[in-house]
C-alpha cells in the first residue's frame, strides 16, 4: 500500500458519531496513521476526490445515505474499487453482516464488541 508524503498510511473515518469518530481518530494518530474524517457520504466523496486513502472505516447509518450503498458504488468504480472498506457498525445482526462482506466489505465490526485498538489490529493486517 502506498504512504503519502509524510510516509504515513491515511485511514478515511467515515462516521457520523462525534465522540466515536474522535476516539478512533485519535487511537489511530497514536499509531502513527494520518486520518481524514467525515461525518457523511457526501464529505467522504470529497475526501477521496482530493487524494488517495489507504483503508476507510465506514459506518452504515449515516445521514443522507446508507453506508452500504457508498461502498457499493465505491466498488463499482475502478478509481476506489481496490481501496480496502471495514464496515464499523452497531447493527450487529447476521443479514447485516452479511450484506456489508457481500458489498465488497473487507472486514466488519461492530462498534460495541471492538475497542479501538482492536480496529487499529484490523486495519494493520488488512494494509501489511
Amino acid at each position: 500500500m502506498e504512504q503519502n508524503e509524510t510516509g504515513k498510511k491515511t485511514i478515511l473515518i467515515v462516521e457520523d458519531d462525534t465522540f466515536m469518530g474522535s476516539l478512533l481518530e485519535r487511537k489511530f494518530k497514536q499509531e502513527d496513521f494520518q486520518i481524514f474524517r467525515s461525518g457523511n457520504v457526501n464529505e467522504a466523496k470529497e475526501v477521496l476526490k482530493a487524494g488517495p486513502v489507504n483503508l476507510i472505516l465506514l459506518d452504515i447509518i449515516l445521514p443522507g445515505a446508507d453506508g452500504i450503498t457508498f461502498l457499493e458504488e465505491l466498488k463499482a468504480d475502478i478509481k476506489f474499487q481496490n481501496i480496502p472498506v471495514i464496515i464499523t457498525s452497531n447493527l450487529g445482526q447476521q443479514d447485516e453482516i452479511d450484506r456489508g462482506l457481500s458489498a465488497g466489505a473487507s472486514d466488519y465490526v461492530v462498534k460495541a464488541h471492538a475497542t479501538p485498538g482492536e480496529i487499529v489490529s484490523k486495519v494493520k493486517s488488512i494494509l501489511g
